[in-house]
């Protein structure tokens, strides 16, 4: 395996803090110029650094950016419950004050898609085009318990583990003993990334994030993009869906199910556009950003010659 690069020291680091409010400040990584402004939203549990990847090749073509939501990585936390609603309305107030004007091409992987298709449905007239990363789709509860019926009881499980490591932090656990409770550091990230990281996963606050983000994902955030649900008229959008996935915990029978929904949900949404496409990534899982930057960084590219 080769050794990290060092320029993903910058991710050690926050970018650029924007405040947006109430004293909150909000982590925007902001790089390349060019005609089209590109919005990197990252999935569940992500950050800029998620993206380390994508973003530099964008950036060779477009102005690029991509962001913290609140509580995770170095963005301040925001008020209870996380919903998708106040994900964009932080977005949009720091986009504002750092003087980025629409029209922009969003880009969102997993949960990031959420923050894509809410600030899609509200504001059309501020986004150009949409590329979707094996994105979460609103309303996907509903139809995964009508196929899964136990499928809730895993989500229930993961938000206890989250809400309990929550109070884990708030007593110094991790930091007297962070080896027992949280992955060892990753072979291609540097030193002081990995460090980051370990500061960033001692902290309660990002525990109550994800708590609160992954229980809106199946609750208040999907009611909110139902709520605002429309068509895209002829809004240039890719949506990429991963050739295989597993959902942990399932079984075999069980992720299959779930994935065939899922490419479903990738299709109807493709198809609110009349320049809707839906391609499968078929030798990539869900982390396609990860796994496979190419087909995203394709995407983006296609869809921005598509807003000319």
């Amino acid at each position: 395996m080769t050794a990290p690069e060092p320029w993903l020291d910058i991710f050690a680091r926050p970018q650029t803090l924007v405040e947006i409010g109430g004293e909150r400040r909000f982590n925007l990584y902001d790089t390349g110029e060019g005609p089209v402004t590109v919005i990197l939203a990252h999935g569940y549990g992500g950050r800029t650094l998620s993206w380390f990847k994508v973003q530099p090749e964008v950036a060779k073509f477009a102005r690029v950016i991509s962001y913290d939501r609140a509580g995770f990585g170095f963005s301040d936390p925001g008020p209870l419950p996380r919903t998708v609603s106040r994900t964009v309305a932080d977005l949009r107030a720091a986009l504002a004050e750092h003087g980025v004007a629409p029209p922009y091409l969003l880009v969102g992987h997993s949960a990031g898609s959420f923050d894509v298709r809410y600030f899609a449905y509200r504001y059309p007239d501020e986004v150009a085009g949409i590329v979707i990363s094996d994105g979460s789709s609103e309303g996907q509860r509903e139809r995964f318990e009508a196929a899964v019926p136990h499928f809730m009881t895993r989500v229930q499980a993961a938000i206890d583990n989250f809400e309990l490591n929550a109070t884990y932090a708030e007593h110094g656990r991790f930091q007297t003993d962070y080896a027992r409770y949280l992955p060892p550091p990753e072979a291609h990230y540097t030193d002081a990334v990995n460090a980051a990281l370990r500061d960033w996963y001692a902290k309660a606050s990002t525990w109550r994030a994800m708590a609160s983000e992954y229980r809106a994902l199946y609750g208040a955030s999907s009611d909110e993009v139902l709520a605002v649900r429309r068509d895209l008229g002829a809004m240039p959008i890719i949506a990429l869906t991963a050739g295989h996935r597993d959902w942990p915990g399932l079984a075999r029978e069980d992720s299959d199910k779930l994935l065939s929904i899922w490419r479903a949900q990738q299709r109807e949404f493709a198809a609110l556009s009349a320049r809707g496409l839906c391609r499968e990534v078929a030798d990539s899982g869900h982390s396609i950003p990860l796994e496979r930057p190419q087909a995203v960084i394709d995407a983006i590219r296609e869809v921005a010659e598509m807003t000319r």
